[in-house]
């Protein structure tokens, strides 16, 4: 029977490099991570499943409930989805956005998060996005973004305002869908999905419909240029997109909510 960790003698260097006492690591976390090691050195592919319970349990040589525990630590995580029936158990399964991106959210929950430092992220980013996908973007693609800029802009005019603003955001998700880099996209999306979920404006009417203008004409432009394959007009429209962006955002006196543990 193999166990998750291999020990040995501590030399006196390794003895004397930590003042306070090593936090004991639950066995079902040591065969979670070694399963997660598993599925990385096999290469296993989502729809494999991991080894059964009694096969788990003969290899590691533990109780079911530790097995069952570390499997469902896998299935917290996103790692697995656990299929029931006599020949179920722990499927492997991608990851998704939304889990990957929560476990960000939980992490600037204790942190000060606010509009500079996400524009001065967000621009390079876009910008970025805009010059990868230029080019590349087929006909299918650029009717959803004009369908997208129509949807907007009848949202805007029944005085859907919140609508609107999700729809000029998913313009930009949209651009993420024609991306093959899929860190670009993540980070892209996540942003997105802050700016969608958490925001909260203070400023006038008047200001508000004048970002949301200012938002539909720069994705007419970049519309344009896209379907011109223009990459240098996609760049620099993107850019100033971004910054009259933030610049909105400070006239509105935008805020994070304080919760985005939950994201509402």
């Amino acid at each position: 029977m193999a166990g998750p960790i291999a020990t040995g003698p501590m030399s006196a260097e390794e003895a004397g490099a930590s003042a306070s006492p090593l936090r004991r690591i639950k066995l079902s976390d040591q065969i979670a991570e070694d399963l997660c090691r598993r599925i990385a050195r096999e290469r296993m592919e989502p729809g494999q499943r991991l080894p059964n319970e009694q096969k788990l349990m003969q290899h590691y040589g533990c109780a079911k409930g530790t097995i069952r525990e570390a499997l469902k630590a896998l299935e917290v995580q996103g790692l697995v989805a656990m299929r029931p029936g006599p020949n179920g158990g722990a499927e492997i399964r991608p990851v998704s956005i939304d889990a990957a991106a929560q476990q960000l959210r939980r992490f600037l929950h204790f942190r000060r998060l606010d509009f500079a430092q996400v524009y001065a992220v967000r621009r390079e980013l876009e910008v970025a996005l805009g010059l990868d996908v230029a080019g590349r973007l087929d006909a299918e693609a650029l009717q959803r973004l004009e369908e997208n800029i129509l949807a907007c802009e009848a949202a805007f005019a029944a005085g859907e305002h919140a609508r609107g603003r999700s729809l000029e955001l998913t313009f930009h998700d949209l651009l993420c869908d024609a991306s093959d880099n899929a860190l670009l996209a993540f980070m892209c999306r996540f942003i997105n999905s802050l700016l969608r979920d958490l925001v909260e404006f203070q400023g006038s009417a008047t200001e508000y419909a004048a970002f949301g203008a200012h938002n539909l004409e720069s994705h007419r432009q970049l519309v344009s240029a896209f379907r011109a394959k223009d990459a240098e007009a996609v760049g620099r429209i993107m850019q100033e997109h971004m910054c009259c962006a933030e610049h909105y955002m400070r006239r509105l006196d935008a805020s994070f909510r304080r919760d985005l543990l939950s994201g509402r």
